[in-house]
């Protein structure tokens, strides 16, 4: 323990010397009543038998010390009578009955309840009585428990919180080399800003029972949640929004708070194209708490067709109760489990949409599985190709397909044409690894870098590509595009969309008003030719990384479309064939 909680815990010591450590909650039921008429005209309820309070005597209490407890009563002369009967949580009584008993208290500090019923047969009151136990007792109601509390019900989601980094905050913190009383509310539970505010917790009691974080973190004092016996669900806190995390996960030592909210995923899903956020079938991706619930289940187990309309998604609660939230921190960690990496919700394989007679199975890229759970394709080539559709090409962010090598339409090709296999899903923990460039602490002035703004880094490139300044220093090894230049390899993916879209027009496409997707996805407007090459564009538009997920299949796509609407090999362009790499070192 910290010096000033050395001398905090020993004035609160002395300050036991003096206040009872105890909440009083007096008496308020009986089993019968009488009322009486006031001035004629206000009926009253009157207490045949109060109990006025329970003094403790001596009023100050360690583990496996005894007080002496005395019932104070007050009997209306309907009253027979009375016999006295005390129950606790826990501890023992030299005697359960008579007015004053003694009660030895548990070797464990915490707040234990003693209540005493005094009844003459026919009617009873009820006192109550809260002891601490080497600890101040709470005066103010909710007040917190404590984990082993909580694990009494829930053993198992407490199973899973003991292997957790929270459940060793408190050692972590000594362990660190720079411990200091400003950190404590942070890896303890219950420490409010203002001390001695009646409600328990490390600051009022800094005892083993509250140290480490814990499930009142982050569901609040679970006093009222057990109060009648039975546990009430509307008493204790389940909250989805970052500010939970955050409230802790912030600041320059680790800033996920604000990098997440200047980040992508900082959305309103009021706002989301198409009404997603509030479409049962969308919110699986775009509403926060419908995500964490389809993440939690066997996400791999669920054929792409019926991804959102079944499985986990489908047995959540009403969404009308639940949507709203962007994608936080509870979407995509589980705060109870240590199962996967990061405590991430799941790292399942990726079953992605079938196309070109596949059923691709994306079975690696380490916990970048995780992102791909939403990032990819949803929606097959064939069936806009045939028909048309309205929102043409993949669901937008395609991401996983693009570096897995599969779903953009393949039969722009010859049959015999061998296509490019994986390239930056076999980077160790692929997205993670680009997406969530970490740097560590730099002391004042140099805050740390969690990546949860989930922003690539070309800083995250140096170790395959060396020290760059932009990705579009990657150099392509040869001239792609064929415009006289070996570029970055973004320009020569760039260049060859731009010639992809010259040949969708030069080949009678309008996209006057409607852009290439509505064209495209119209059938009055676009030819089954067009649309079989023009899918390739708007997937690479989609994919937005301008080739850099996966270079090689991003121009081999390119080139052959270009080739397939024009009919013709793309004029001084070095064709990228089998085995053959755009870039170096990848």
């Amino acid at each position: 323990m910290s010096s000033f909680n050395q001398r905090k815990f020993l004035s609160f010591s002395l300050i036991t010397l003096v206040f009872t450590f105890i909440w009083l909650t007096g008496c308020d039921s009986e089993t019968k009543v009488i009322t009486e008429v006031v001035h004629d005209t206000t009926e009253i309820v009157v207490n045949i038998i109060s109990v006025d309070s329970i003094f403790a005597i001596p009023d100050s209490l360690t583990e496996g010390a005894s007080i002496r407890l005395t019932a104070s009563t007050t009997l209306r002369p309907e009253a027979g009578p009375v016999t006295f009967r005390w129950f606790a949580e826990a501890g023992s009584f030299d005697n359960q009955e008579g007015d004053t008993v003694t009660w030895t208290a548990p070797e464990t500090p915490g707040a234990y309840l003693v209540t005493v019923h005094v009844s003459d047969g026919v009617y009873i009151g009820l006192g109550n009585r809260r002891i601490g136990v080497g600890m101040y007792a709470p005066t103010t109601t909710p007040f917190y428990l404590g984990a082993d509390q909580c694990g009494s019900c829930h053993q198992d989601k407490f199973d899973e919180w003991s292997q957790t980094g929270h459940s060793r905050a408190w050692a972590t913190l000594q362990e660190s080399g720079h411990a200091a009383s400003y950190c404590e509310p942070c890896h303890s539970v219950g420490f409010e800003p203002e001390p001695f505010n009646g409600n328990g917790g490390y600051d009022e009691s800094p005892i083993s029972k509250y140290v480490n974080v814990q499930c009142e973190n982050c569901h609040g004092a679970a006093s009222e949640h057990l109060a009648g016996g039975t546990p009430d669900p509307t008493q204790i806190n389940i909250d989805y929004s970052v500010n939970t995390c955050g409230s802790c996960h912030e600041g320059e030592h680790h800033p996920y708070l604000e990098e997440w909210q200047n980040s992508p995923h900082n959305f309103d899903p009021a706002s989301s194209a198409y009404g997603a956020g509030s479409n049962s079938f969308c919110q699986g991706c775009h509403e926060g708490v419908a995500a964490s619930i389809r993440l939690a289940g066997d996400a791999g187990s669920y054929p792409l067709n019926n991804f959102f309309g079944g499985g986990a998604i489908a047995e959540r609660p009403d969404t009308t109760e639940v949507a709203n939230l962007g994608i936080g921190c509870p979407t995509c960690h589980d705060p109870h489990s240590d199962d996967n990496p990061g405590q991430l919700r799941t790292v399942d394989d990726v079953y992605l949409v079938e196309a070109n007679g596949e059923n691709p199975v994306i079975t690696i890229g380490g916990v970048g599985k995780l992102c791909m759970q939403c990032h990819h394709a949803r929606r097959g080539p064939e069936s806009q190709i045939q028909n048309g559709y309205d929102h043409f090409g993949p669901h937008a962010n395609p991401q996983a397909d693009m570096a897995a090598g599969k779903s953009a339409y393949h039969g722009v090709a010859d049959p015999n044409f061998v296509w490019a296999g994986p390239s930056h899903l076999n980077v160790q923990n692929s997205c993670k690894t680009c997406h969530l460039n970490t740097v560590e602490y730099g002391g004042s002035g140099s805050p740390a870098v969690t990546g949860h703004s989930f922003r690539p880094t070309v800083e995250a490139c140096a170790n395959c590509h060396g020290p760059i300044s932009d990705f579009d220093d990657i150099i392509a090894l040869e001239d792609f595009d064929g415009d006289g230049a070996v570029e970055g390899v973004q320009s020569e993916v760039q260049g060859l969309m731009y010639m992809l879209e010259d040949a969708l027009v030069a080949s009678g496409l309008d996209t006057t008003g409607v852009g290439f997707a509505g064209a495209l996805g119209d059938t009055t407007r676009s030819t089954f030719q067009q649309r079989e090459a023009g899918y390739n564009l708007i997937y690479l538009e989609d994919d937005k990384s301008m080739g850099i997920h996966n270079p090689d299949y991003a121009i081999q796509l390119l080139q052959q479309s270009i080739m397939f609407i024009t009919g013709t090999t793309i004029p001084n362009a070095a064709i990228l064939r089998e085995g053959e790499k755009a870039v170096a070192n990848f």
